[in-house]
């Protein structure tokens, strides 16, 4: 009984604790952004690209990039006919891997294949995360 007192009160302490930084986090990671905005704007530094700026015993990187996305159902329709010599799209094949598939034949397929797929495949374990979706 006593080991499930422990381990609930140990519970408890740990989402309060992750519940309290996660709120502190969300503010810092605004605080930044302001402080960014702040210094961009304050070293006049309103073009796309990287810059570094030296003030007093400082020296700053500044790096405002643009993020380019295509509307893919658009261009893929047809309606647009950009020449080629003027068309900035370019095709690529991505692949990726189905990890319930993956797992699966991992301990289903007959030994050749799988030892093919761990030739192929890596598989590593990613950041763990805990998310205090509220409290009850």
């Amino acid at each position: 009984m006593s080991d499930t007192l422990e381990k609930e009160r140990f519970l408890e302490e740990n989402i309060k604790n992750l519940e309290t930084l996660n709120k502190r986090l969300a503010k810092l990671v605004l605080m930044r952004e302001e402080l960014i905005a702040n210094i961009i704007g304050a070293f006049g530094h309103e073009h796309e690209g990287q810059k570094t700026y030296d003030y007093g015993l400082w020296r700053v990187e500044v790096k405002t990039p643009f993020i380019y996305s295509l509307n893919k159902k658009a261009y893929e329709s047809g309606d647009f006919k950009i020449p080629d010599e003027f068309n900035p799209v370019k095709e690529s094949i991505s692949y990726s891997v189905d990890k319930r598939l993956c797992d699966r034949f991992m301990s289903d397929a007959p030994k050749n294949v799988r030892d093919m797929l761990i030739g192929l495949i890596d598989k590593k374990p990613g950041k763990a995360n805990v998310i205090v979706k509220e409290r009850i």
